[in-house]
C-alpha cells in the first residue's frame, strides 16, 4: 500500500507487475509475513552485501538541509532514497 499517507493509494496493474517479474499482493496477506521477516531479511542484507542489490539513492541533502529533505519527500518529488550527509 503506498500512497495512503498522503492521499489515494497507488494502483497497480496486476498483468503490468507480472510482466516485470512483481508479484502483487493484498494488504491483508502482510499479516503472515511476521514469521518470515528474518529469514527475509537475512537474504536481502546477504544480497546486498554481495552487492546484488543496491538502494536507488535519488538525492542527498547535507544535514543543515534537514528541513529541504523532508519537504522533497512529503512533495513527492523526491525519487528514490534520500540521504542525510553527515
Amino acid at each position: 500500500m503506498h500512497g495512503a499517507a498522503g492521499g489515494d493509494a497507488t494502483v497497480i496493474d496486476p498483468d503490468e507487475a507480472r510482466r516485470r517479474g512483481v508479484e502483487v499482493i493484498g494488504i491483508e496477506q502482510l499479516y503472515g509475513f511476521g514469521p518470515h521477516t528474518g529469514r527475509w531479511a537475512r537474504r536481502m542484507m546477504t544480497r546486498a552485501a554481495a552487492g546484488e542489490i543496491r538502494p536507488v539513492i535519488g538525492q542527498t541533502f547535507p544535514l543543515h538541509r534537514a528541513a529541504a529533505a523532508h519537504a522533497a519527500m512529503e512533495d513527492r518529488t523526491a525519487l528514490g532514497k534520500t540521504l542525510l550527509l553527515l
